[in-house]
Order: structure tokens, then C-alpha cells, then sequence
């Protein structure tokens, strides 16, 4: 293949060069002395100029569109392969003094972008060729190493014996960049003076489009930590807006509760604490009717007639219970009252040691109406008082539980409701309380998204998306704790909560 290269190359049948060029890129050597300088070469060198002019064109254009590094590196791989005939092509690049293999082509392989090879690692390359550019800035150029006494000693040309050896500095004003090696094994002189100068025209395009696509990857990086930023101050104005609903929601429970105090507390312990004497007076009215009658043989038609008109016997019977249902209602009341104080805690600002077991119950009374026909069964371990934020707590407890009477409610199976409350001292220094229903279960993609801040999936105006959001906020970030969904649809959702003790 070479002689038939040699033989078209002399006798000027251009078109057949370039096509052996372009299937052989390995056959562009340097035309020997022996080759008459006729003008039919000539008029080879004047094609191949303007076939350069062209490639050159073509290059800088396929660099110059390339702002990702790993594809302008791929590009500029395959464009040296092309237009030097090399069989090994090697990028490294310049990093503060120090020179690092970022890319490879050998053979037909694909391109291998490599992760900052550093130099002195690598036994793929000569050493000594590389530092002698790294250091002078020039190009050079050996059309066989073996012979070449310069440099032949070198560990890799000894070991390899490459025959056509380019290594071409990367300029980029005034300043080396990086360096590209080139090798041939096939031929010795490979490697033109005229495959130099494209080549050198194309590494310049090379170090401007590599400039500009590490300006680019250093602005999407930073576009991509300042949107970052921005993310996390959004997620903190979230945070802070929960805490602020919060804060205000605990505030107005806080109001509400303080008014039930005034308004209810006070006059039903006056009803409660007069039920007493009342019964005491009914009785002892009663009694003196019933002394009347004993010892009056005939009583007096008036007093008779009083009393069937009202009908006397009835009210013997129905006022002691008229009195214990007064009585049983006042107490219900007052009990009312005082687990509405319990739940809301309001006035604890600081973490006591607290009974989790009565914030749950006290929780399940106020939604006892909600509750209706649903079963609660609840597995009691025996637990320690854990030291926490009471009304914090129960906010969580009141949350988890309606979210499962809500799950219950949307589900169509026939069976009866059920929520399960299990709590446990585990031997990690924990205490978990499981909260689980038997309701319409939730999706992964849904479950990956609870705890997001106004993440809901009831109609707009049913819920506002932030009861789990500050659920998670209160266990995780206020108690130092966890807390957990496991959800399958169809079959319902369980909750725990992981809560530190000591």
C-alpha cells in the first residue's frame, strides 16, 4: 500500500492521493528525496493546500460549536486521527504546572476521557518528549524515534521502538494549555510539515473552543450552585413560614382554649359543686311529702289534685336521675375542658417530662366524634415519661390520626374502620408509637411526597398540605427523633414515630 501511495503521489494522480488518504490516514508521509520535484507535484501540493484550507475550515468550525469538554474533546480526538494518520492520539492538559492525561484515541477504539491522568503515572507516553515541549513550547517532530539520538533512550521508546512521533504544544496567548501526542507504528515519517501546520492551526482553534467550553462548564457550575442556593433559601422561607402558621395556629388554639376556660370552667364548676345541696333540698322535699301523707289520714283535696296533676310519683322516680344525668354531664363538660388545656400544653414553653400515653387519649377524645363507627384498638406498652414539647406532640398525634380517619373514610371496602395504636420501649433509647390504618393506602410516588411542605392530595380547600409537613418538623428537627410512613395501596398506611429517651 505504501509503494502504490509513493507511485500515484509521483505520477500527480491527485485524486487517487486523497482518496488513499482518506482511507489510509496513516500514508501521509513526507515525499523522499528521490521524488522528482516536477510540476505535477506541484500541482499535488496546490490541491492538498486547498484540500487543507478546507479541512481547517471544517475543524474550526466542529470546535468552535463545542461547549460540553468531554464532547470538544471527543471532536478533537477523531479531527487529529483524521488529518495526521496517527494510530495513538493523547490530549493532556495543563493544570497548575502540571500535565494530566484527560483523553485517548488509540487504534479504532472510541475516545477515553480519562479523570486527570497525572503524567508521571502513566507509562503509555515518552517523558522526555513530553517535557522537552512542556519546557521549549515548540512542536516536535520525529520521523523515527529509534533513530532519533536525541531522545531514543527514552524508557517508552526503548520498550515500543514508535516509529513517527508528533508532540504539538497547545498554545493559548502566549501560554502552553496542553499537548497533544501523536504516534505512527506503521511508517516512519508519518508525519508532515504540512500535516504540522493543520494540525497547529487546529490545536489553536482547540485551545480557544477549550477556554471557552471551561468558561462555560464553570458558569453552568456556578449557575448550578447559586440555583442550589436559592433552593435551600426557598426550603428555609418554607421552614420559616411553617414554623410562623405554626406558631400562629398554637397561638389561636392557645386563645380559643383560654376563652373555654373563662366562659365554660368557671360556670360549670358552679353547676357541678350546686348539684350537691340540690339533690340534698329534692330529698328532703320529698321526705316532708311523704311525712305529709303518713300522717295526715285524709289530705287535702287541693294537695290531691297538685299532686296528680303533676303527677307526683313520676317525679319521685325521674328527679334523682335527672340529677345524675346534670351531674354526669357537668362532669363530661369539665373533663371536656381540661383535655382540651392538656392537648394544647400552650403555657409548657419549655421540654417536661410527659406522659405520651395521656396525649394520645386525650388526642382520640377530641376526635371522638370523628371517629364514630371506627375501631380503635390500642397495644399499650409500659413507657417511661419522655421529655418533649407536649402540645407539640399531641399537634402530631392529631394530625397523624385524622389524616388515617381521612384515609378510612375515601376507602370503599366494606369491612369496619380500623386504627391501630401501638407503642413500644425499644432497647435503642427509643420509644416508637405506630399509628396505622386499614384505609385507602398511598402510591411510592405519593408517599415520596408527604412530608413536603403543601404537598396534599385532597380537593383544593379540604386540607392546605402542611399538617405531615410540620408533623415531620416537630418529631425530626424540634425532638431529635424519626419519622416514618410505610403505605400500600388498597390496603391502608402506618405511621411511626421514633422519639429519643434517656
Amino acid at each position: 500500500m505504501n509503494k502504490a501511495y509513493y507511485y500515484y503521489l509521483k505520477w500527480g494522480a491527485t485524486a487517487k492521493v486523497q482518496q488513499l488518504e482518506s482511507l489510509y490516514p496513516y500514508l501521509r508521509v513526507k515525499t523522499t528525496d528521490s521524488l522528482s520535484k516536477d510540476t505535477t507535484t506541484g500541482s499535488t501540493t496546490g490541491n492538498s493546500q486547498s484540500f487543507d484550507l478546507l479541512t481547517v475550515v471544517k475543524a474550526s468550525q466542529a470546535l468552535s460549536s463545542e461547549i460540553v469538554v468531554e464532547n470538544l474533546l471527543e471532536k478533537l480526538m477523531h479531527l487529529v486521527r483524521e488529518n495526521a494518520g496517527a494510530e495513538k492520539v493523547i490530549f493532556l492538559d495543563k493544570q497548575d504546572e502540571q500535565l494530566f492525561i484527560e483523553a485517548a484515541l488509540i487504534g479504532e477504539n472510541n475516545v477515553t476521557v480519562c479523570q486527570s491522568l497525572p503524567v508521571t503515572k502513566c507509562d503509555t507516553l515518552p517523558k522526555n518528549l513530553i517535557n522537552y515541549v512542556n519546557r521549549t513550547q515548540t512542536p516536535l517532530l520525529l520521523d523515527d524515534a529509534t533513530q532519533n539520538k536525541q531522545f531514543n533512550y527514552d524508557s517508552y521508546i526503548v520498550e515500543n521502538k514508535p516509529k513517527s512521533i508528533l508532540v504539538l504544544p497547545i498554545m493559548h496567548q502566549s501560554t502552553i494549555v496542553g499537548i497533544l501526542y501523536l504516534e505512527n507504528n506503521l511508517a516512519t515519517g508519518a508525519f508532515t510539515k504540512d500535516r504540522l501546520e493543520v494540525l497547529q492551526v487546529i490545536a489553536s482553534q482547540a485551545a480557544i473552543s477549550l477556554e471557552n467550553a471551561r468558561f462555560y462548564n464553570t458558569l453552568e457550575k456556578r449557575v448550578a450552585q447559586r440555583t442550589q442556593e436559592l433552593q435551600n433559601a426557598l426550603e428555609e422561607l418554607h421552614r420559616t413560614q411553617l414554623q410562623m402558621i405554626q406558631s400562629e395556629k398554637m397561638s389561636s388554639l392557645g386563645q380559643l382554649v383560654a376563652g373555654i376556660a373563662h366562659e365554660i370552667n368557671n360556670p360549670i364548676s358552679f353547676i357541678y359543686g350546686n348539684l350537691a345541696p340540690i339533690s340534698e333540698y329534692v330529698q328532703s322535699l320529698l321526705e316532708l311529702v311523704d311525712i305529709y301523707l303518713e300522717k295526715t289520714p285524709t289530705p287535702l283535696p287541693e294537695f290531691m289534685e297538685k299532686a296528680e296533676e303533676i303527677d307526683l310519683e313520676y317525679i319521685r322516680e325521674d328527679v334523682p336521675n335527672l340529677l345524675n344525668s346534670l351531674r354526669t354531664g357537668a362532669a363530661r363538660i369539665r373533663d371536656i375542658v381540661q383535655t382540651l388545656r392538656n392537648f394544647s400544653r400552650l403555657d409548657e414553653a419549655v421540654i417536661k417530662d410527659v406522659e405520651l400515653h395521656e396525649g394520645i387519649e386525650n388526642t382520640l377524645m377530641i376526635l371522638q366524634q370523628r371517629l364514630g363507627e371506627i375501631q380503635v384498638v390500642k397495644e399499650y406498652d409500659r413507657l417511661p415519661k419522655v421529655e418533649f414539647y407536649a402540645g407539640e406532640i399531641n399537634q402530631v398525634f392529631m394530625s397523624l390520626l385524622t389524616n388515617a380517619i381521612d384515609a378510612i373514610e375515601e376507602s370503599l371496602v366494606q369491612d369496619k374502620g380500623q386504627i391501630q395504636i401501638r407503642t413500644e420501649l425499644r432497647q435503642d433509647n427509643q420509644v416508637a408509637i405506630c399509628i396505622a390504618d386499614n384505609g385507602v393506602g398511598m402510591t411510592e410516588e405519593v408517599k415520596s411526597k408527604i412530608f413536603d411542605p403543601f404537598f396534599t392530595t385532597k380537593p383544593i380547600g379540604k386540607a392546605n398540605g402542611l399538617g405531615l409537613s410540620i408533623s415531620y418538623q416537630i418529631v425530626v428537627e424540634k425532638h431529635g427523633g424519626n419519622l416514618m410512613c410505610q403505605s400500600v395501596p388498597g390496603e391502608g398506611t402506618e405511621f411511626t414515630i421514633l422519639l429519643p429517651y434517656s
